[in-house]
């Protein structure tokens, strides 16, 4: 059965997706993925959407959630659970560096209560969940990006709870600390999706 659509989002991405025209795989059970984003000034959760269209390229259904309201006792039903946000300090955000960001901008911050840092400390993972992680950071000066470790510190956070890591954590890059998104960075997070999905095939 294919999944259910849902309203497309603000970035033209349902949360929801499916296709006719899409070929559906065969899995072990009834799949689904699930990713948590934290974002401020909205490019994280364009990748979140990104990926979660890819998820649904591949076959599976799947929803992209805001930390704020995510579940942090994550059921059963999920079968691949993807956690990422932005790089705040070479690290994930805290509450001083999401104070300090919406100084930054002229409209609400997209995430506005607890952030994945948070969300992991509550948390919890059926045993052997399959994970991945990711995060947004800056494109330059590249001698000090390379320095930026959210998606190993959220990698490491899921590990800590019993998942099990499907890919190694990728990057996103935007332009600036409000972003936009680097070209060809939306069509990498939904070719990512696909390929995080190709290695839960049967």
């Amino acid at each position: 059965m294919l999944p259910k659509s849902t309203t497309p989002g603000p970035t033209g991405f349902p949360h929801v997706l499916s296709s006719a025209s899409t070929p559906m795989r065969i899995y072990r059970g009834n799949m689904k993925g699930l990713v948590i984003y934290e974002s401020m000034f909205g490019d994280n959760k364009q990748v979140a959407e990104a990926i979660t269209a890819g998820l649904v390229d591949g076959g599976l259904s799947a929803d992209a959630v805001e930390v704020g309201v995510a579940p942090t006792a994550i059921g059963s039903d999920v079968s691949l659970l993807i956690v990422g946000s932005p790089n705040h300090a070479w690290s994930m955000p805290r509450a001083a560096t999401r104070a300090d960001a919406a100084t930054k901008t002229d409209v609400p911050l997209v995430s506005q209560g607890i952030g994945v840092r948070e969300w992991l400390e509550s948390a919890t993972l059926p045993p052997g969940l399959r994970t991945a992680a990711y995060d947004t950071r800056g494109s330059h000066p590249k001698a000090v990006v390379k320095f930026d470790h959210a998606s190993t510190s959220i990698d490491k956070g899921l590990t800590k709870l019993g998942g099990v890591r499907v890919l190694p954590a990728q990057h996103f890059l935007v332009v600036d600390m409000t972003g936009p998104l680097e070209p060809g960075e939306i069509e990498r997070a939904r070719a990512w999706g696909v390929d995080l999905v190709s290695r839960l095939m049967v």
